[in-house]
């Protein structure tokens, strides 16, 4: 019975509205807001590495790939070592094809987070790597 009744309430919030699922036009309204709360807070403190880290992930939800690749160099360049960001510029560079610079960035994120012992976090990225090699072979050992 426990079972059947969370089958019930999981298939119920896809099919029901009313628990929580927007269309597209209120996605993209609340993305549009969360880049613009996104920029007043950099203008409240533009040397926070962090808020533009955030401003690439919502440049990211709205498709903004050279925005969101524009925001976390700008996190790096406040924080040389911040590996999620040099993760996410790769993950970036390669939705627009550029293997070459995904590679490079994602094997900087791996030092980095060699560097702060986030082993897990290294086992991602060495998968992630491994995909982008295949994916992109012509730029193996460069």
């Amino acid at each position: 019975m426990i079972i059947c009744s969370t089958i019930f309430w999981v298939g119920s919030t896809i099919v029901n509205p009313m628990l929580g699922e927007i269309d597209f036009g209120q996605f993209r309204q609340l993305k549009i807001r969360e880049i613009e709360k996104q920029i007043s807070l950099i203008q409240e403190d533009p040397l926070d590495a962090v808020e533009y880290f955030n401003l690439g992930l919502a440049y990211m939800g709205m498709g903004r790939h050279k925005q969101e690749i524009n925001s976390y160099l700008e996190a790096i360049r406040l924080d040389s070592s911040y590996a999620k960001a040099h993760f996410n510029l790769a993950m970036a560079y390669d939705m627009l094809k550029d293997g070459k610079v995904a590679i490079s960035h994602a094997r900087k994120a791996e030092v980095l987070y060699g560097k702060k012992r986030k082993h897990r976090q290294v086992r991602k990225i060495r998968r992630y790597l491994n995909v982008l090699d295949e994916k992109y072979r012509s730029y193996r050992n460069n």
